[in-house]
């Protein structure tokens, strides 16, 4: 046991050490770079009062190339690294090292003159491979030439050139994307986080150390999906705290794709839509104007406040906009269950720029919907699973732009689904297990025949006013 313990701190001491690597590798760089730039300027006989610092930051450079490649080693153990590019990351820094000691020796003892200048730019040209290779492996290998403005730079992102959004391919033009800018740095070929590769679609089915990504359509069941949504303070939240984090539409898609079955080569008008999906989809055509979408009113609003925003966000909800050209905001509390009541207030700062509002399965009850009413543009409204109420209701009669209403899973009855008419603009209604009857749904249909009213998919009971037609069985 005790053996055991004494490990387990040492490997613990290991990655802690390790992990000054980046710190640590940075030093050298600068140091032995300058080495060389002094010893050059002070051979100018105007220059020559700088040889004697020469040395000094040159020892100083050298103990650092020393520290860098021993965080460097005690970092390589943890794995993720594709081998041989390791390998070579590893040696050429060695090497460096070496070199650096050499010429501390060599300018000590003013032993080799002539040749230190050759000998110390070819440590310089060691020194910048080394930094090249080492962020390959940190980045991918093409993190150098994908920003070049010519020669080899890498061809733009499918996403960006984007006409129509129907034929567009939904991996290799949208979700491809989002991997390559923010999956990529970490699950590439030379650097495979808990053994994953997201650089390709074979990669990613294949998984990982721990097993697969996907999951028979599942999404709240596929690493992939799930550690995107963790809490910002979970360790296994992917990407990790502090790396660019995937937006809500982006987080939106991955969950969509997977959900259709994760295909390789479908197209967009070729799996089914959801409207919420939908918005996301027309978010990403800017020529796709706000009067295309019924849920978007016509007329833009003015931007909102970037303070009220992040407030609101505070409480865990998630904040986007609904398209790229006009200021209107969707917001999802899918990771905000403890979003209530109290918390509703937050959304009164935003009511001109809220369109689409998914309060499903948090806390929110008939004090929220009195915010909600004041919401004059709000066309979609989830409310699935909360604690609302027919007390509630009455209040969204002021939201004369909702079009989209989801109550199932609530306490609402017969009356509150009266209390509904006054929404003319109405159409579509999810009642699914809510205390409404079949009798009231009958009444609604015929006041709203414009309304679509969702009950579960499930037959509802014959009533006695009910046109029913009987057939004779075949002898």
């Amino acid at each position: 046991m005790t053996d055991m313990i004494l490990q387990a701190q040492q490997g613990s001491w290991s990655l802690f050490i390790g992990r000054f690597h980046p710190l640590l590798v940075h030093l050298p760089i600068g140091m032995l770079i300058i080495a060389f730039i002094l010893e050059w300027m002070s051979r100018h006989r105007r220059l020559a009062f700088l040889a004697p610092s020469v040395l000094p930051v040159l020892i100083f450079g050298s103990l650092s190339a020393i520290a860098s490649c021993i965080a460097g080693y005690l970092l390589s153990l943890t794995g993720g690294y594709d081998e041989s590019a390791l390998a070579l990351h590893m040696w050429l820094g060695i090497a460096v090292a070496v070199i650096s000691v050499l010429l501390c020796v060599l300018k000590r003892y003013t032993v080799f003159r002539k040749g230190w200048l050759p000998v110390s730019a070819l440590m310089v040209l060691l020194l910048s491979a080394a930094g090249h290779f080492g962020g390959n492996l940190t980045h991918g290998e093409d993190y150098l030439t994908a920003a070049m403005p010519f020669g080899n730079a890498k061809k733009s992102s499918p996403s960006s050139t984007i006409t129509n959004i129907e034929e567009a391919k939904v991996y290799e033009q949208l979700v491809k994307p989002i991997l390559e800018q923010k999956c990529y740095g970490c699950h590439n070929e030379q650097k495979l986080k808990g053994g994953l590769r997201l650089d390709s679609l074979t990669h990613i089915r294949r998984g990982g150390e721990h097993g697969p990504v996907l999951k028979d359509s599942i999404p709240e069941a596929s690493e992939l999906y799930k550690r995107l949504i963790l809490s910002d303070n979970d360790d296994r939240r992917m990407p990790p705290k502090g790396k660019p984090q995937l937006s809500p539409q982006q987080v939106e898609i991955i969950y969509w794709w997977i959900a259709q079955g994760a295909s390789a080569t479908a197209t967009v008008k070729e799996l089914h839509k959801s409207p919420r999906i939908q918005l996301v989809l027309e978010s990403l055509q800017p020529s796709a104007g706000p009067g295309n979408n019924p849920f978007v009113p016509q007329m833009d609003a003015k931007a909102a406040s970037a303070k009220d925003i992040a407030a609101l966000e505070g409480t865990g909800v998630k904040v986007m906009p609904v398209a790229a050209d006009n200021n209107y905001l969707m917001v999802n509390a899918v990771n905000a269950a403890s979003f209530g009541n109290r918390e509703a207030a937050l959304l009164l700062p935003l009511k001109s720029q809220i369109v689409w509002l998914k309060l499903s399965g948090t806390k929110a009850g008939d004090s929220a919907l009195a915010v909600i009413g004041k919401m004059p543009q709000l066309t979609r409204l989830q409310l699935e699973n909360t604690a609302v109420t027919d007390a509630g209701l009455p209040a969204l009669a002021d939201c004369r732009q909702l079009k989209y209403l989801n109550l199932t899973g609530t306490r609402v009855t017969d009356k509150g689904l009266v209390t509904l008419q006054k929404n003319k603009a109405l159409r579509e209604l999810f009642i699914y297990k809510t205390g409404i009857t079949a009798e009231a749904i009958g009444k609604m249909g015929k006041l709203m025949p414009d309304l679509k009213i969702d009950t579960g998919g499930y037959q509802m009971p014959t009533l006695v006013t009910d046109t029913t037609v009987y057939r004779k069985a075949k002898s």
